[in-house]
């Protein structure tokens, strides 16, 4: 009976029938129900009733990783990090040599910014799977975000052996490039990220952002104008506004819309352009 009804439940999930679930599995107490119920109340909104339901559920199989998991995972996106590690931790217990476990709890402790501590799951996770470019990203990233430049580069080269045409692989890259002053190794690392994908602002940004260190301003304009037709975010519109004022023009326009949508441009570009700017983002006079 459990079964059938697990079965046409599924079958209803997939058909995006949430609350008709939740009435039909009403009182099943298998591990599979308890799950269903609380993925169908996550695709619903609503994150707490599902962690509510899964924590009965482990009242009922208190040694169920599965569920364990969906918790830590759910916690994870609603921001909750202490909570999700707390949640893995116990999965972990379950079943110490689970890979995917190891990921999990590595991904948790670097958005904790414990990095260190991050690097040490993922060094088990690359020892059972060294393929594993997801796990080589991040700990490139924790690395990187641990000001260890070198390392990150080592371990992004060693991510691109497996996954050439990875757009991110080649963004960090440049940025590690960009940040140790090789500006035109940083350069090319950004223009093969666009290739890739050719849709992502960022990238074309970071190009302008090269060209711009190299004196190459007039490409810097042209790459900038690009990024700014995907989206006009606040650190493009400042960057046009110096390149503007390198040019001879007036970057008020950029001045005003840049700081109107992050209020802590106001000052970098007071010291970037020598000027006096109003709380609204209009230029006073030179300082």
């Amino acid at each position: 009976m459990g079964e059938d009804l697990l079965f046409k439940a599924d079958e209803m999930f997939r058909r995006g029938e949430y609350l008709e679930v939740l009435d039909l599995l009403d009182g099943v107490e298998l591990v599979e129900a308890f799950m269903m119920r609380a993925e169908s109340m996550v695709m619903l909104g609503r994150y707490e009733d599902a962690l509510t339901e899964l924590e009965r559920g482990l009242s009922i199989f208190p040694y169920s990783y599965v569920m364990l998991t969906r918790q830590a995972e759910i916690l994870e996106s609603m921001g909750k990090y202490e909570d999700a590690l707390e949640k893995v931790n116990r999965a972990l217990e379950l079943i110490p040599f689970s890979s995917e476990h190891h990921f999990l709890r590595a991904r948790v402790l670097f958005k904790l910014q414990r990095y260190e501590d991050a690097n040490l799951e993922l060094a088990e996770v690359l020892r059972t799977n060294p393929k594993n470019v997801e796990a080589r990203i991040m700990k490139a990233s924790s690395y990187y975000n641990m000001g260890l430049k070198l390392d990150a580069l080592s371990e992004v080269n060693r991510a691109l052996a497996f996954r050439k045409e990875d757009p991110k692989l080649h963004e960090l890259k440049g940025k590690i490039y960009f940040e140790l002053g090789y500006h035109k190794l940083a350069l090319s690392e950004f223009k093969i990220a666009s290739h890739y994908d050719p849709n992502n602002s960022d990238y074309y940004y970071e190009i302008a952002s090269c060209h711009y260190y190299l004196g190459m301003y007039d490409d810097a304009l042209i790459y900038l104008n690009e990024a700014l037709k995907i989206s006009r975010k606040a650190p493009y519109l400042a960057l046009m506004a110096v390149l503007k004022k390198e040019r001879g023009e007036d970057p008020s326009q950029e001045v005003r819309e840049a700081v109107e949508l992050d209020k802590s441009m106001r000052t970098v570009l007071e010291n970037l352009l020598n000027v006096k700017i109003s709380p609204t983002g209009y230029i006073e006079g030179v300082k």
